[in-house]
């Protein structure tokens, strides 16, 4: 698949802080990764986490984590923190439900929650994300509808090339009334859109690299005839972006994704599979160890105990006899078992701690 060496970015630095490359980042869609408190996700040795801006505008609100200091003070976490622009879920809202809220070139009109309906606009996405105070910021982008026709897809790629000139022009403008420069700035990245219709998606790329911005992702669905994340187009999208750009691989994916996109060039991913997992009882492992990352190429490596089943009941050994993370350390898979039968809470903690350690591992090799 892999047809021409591929340049891959080692590291980025943002606000003075250097992250090594790739990342992966779970989410913490609501300032809080569900079940586990920040001094876990360090210990799962996760560098970084993704917060959504539409849910945090909604509750706690933005001006209430500006006024404690932004978001790493709010969540006391010291690491990466990215803000999604909250348009995926917009947008999901309004394609399900045609009375939810309207999109238009000016911007959203939604309502959150028992609110009045109101215009959120490329330029108050920008603004959102600055009070929470994000080390990179998305611009809002329109999302393209899975089954979109055509003309969907070429109104979502226009509106989205025009929606991050605007972010852009509203980015610009706050970094200068706080004075922020290329030490201490947020970074802005941009979404590429398109759907599954590849001059569409490069005619995106062309149009917000023109713009120019520090990174881009890809959005949307990409989903081949079996569901499985499309890993062909996936490599042809990261073609469309500048290696001296980073790339972020927007909502993906499984750790097995994740090892064969890197391999394309991709730099950052997010999803919420392995703390979902978790809390449904089930616990990555592999068959066999891997020692390299050639090793995470082949998907059947990749495996899962379900923690539930009764044959766990007495089972005295550890989620994983290689793994470092606090529960494999301190843990049986019998506890794991008891935990979730009895349906205390302290199961989707550890359970989560396990599955961050396994994708962190991944990560790991995959910078060797």
């Amino acid at each position: 698949m892999i047809s021409a060496k591929i340049t891959k970015m080692d590291a980025v630095t943002i606000r003075n802080n250097t992250y090594s490359l790739p990342q992966f980042l779970p989410d913490a869609t609501r300032a809080v990764v569900k079940s586990i408190d920040s001094s876990d996700i360090t210990q799962a040795k996760i560098e970084g986490v993704v917060v959504n801006t539409y849910h945090l505008m909604h509750e706690p609100g933005a001006s209430v984590i500006e006024k404690c200091g932004g978001i790493k003070k709010f969540m006391n976490f010291s690491g990466l923190v990215v803000t999604d622009s909250g348009g995926w879920q917009i947008f999901s809202l309004i394609h399900r439900n045609k009375n939810a809220g309207k999109i238009t070139d000016k911007g959203v009109t939604f309502a959150i929650g028992n609110h009045k309906k109101a215009l959120f606009t490329p330029e108050k996405a920008i603004e959102v994300q600055f009070a929470i105070g994000s080390d990179i910021i998305i611009c809002l982008d329109d999302f393209t509808p899975p089954k979109g026709s055509v003309s969907d897809i070429q109104v979502s790629v226009e509106r989205t090339t025009q929606w991050a000139k605007r972010c852009k022009a509203r980015y610009l403008e706050l970094c200068e009334e706080r004075e922020l420069d290329e030490s201490n700035r947020p970074h802005l990245y941009a979404v590429v859109q398109g759907g599954v219709n590849l001059d569409m998606r490069k005619k995106s790329a062309d149009e917000l690299i023109e713009i120019g911005f520090d990174g881009y992702g890809f959005g949307g669905y990409l989903v081949d005839e079996n569901s499985d994340l499309d890993l062909d187009v996936s490599q042809k999208l990261a073609g469309l972006i500048p290696d001296d750009r980073v790339k972020f691989a927007l909502g993906t994916g499984s750790p097995y994704e994740i090892a064969m996109l890197r391999q394309f060039g991709w730099d950052i991913f997010d999803c919420t599979l392995p703390t979902r997992d978790a809390r449904h009882m089930r616990l990555y492992t592999f068959v066999n160890p891997p020692k390299r990352k050639e090793d995470l190429y082949d998907k059947a490596n990749f495996n899962y105990l379900y923690i539930k089943r009764e044959v766990f009941t007495r089972d005295m050994r550890p989620i994983c006899e290689d793994c470092d993370c606090y529960t494999c350390k301190n843990y049986t898979r019998a506890y794991l078992h008891h935990l979730f039968k009895i349906e205390d809470t302290l199961a989707f903690r550890l359970a989560t701690i396990h599955n961050l350690r396994h994708y962190s591992k991944v990560i790991e090799l995959l910078r060797s």
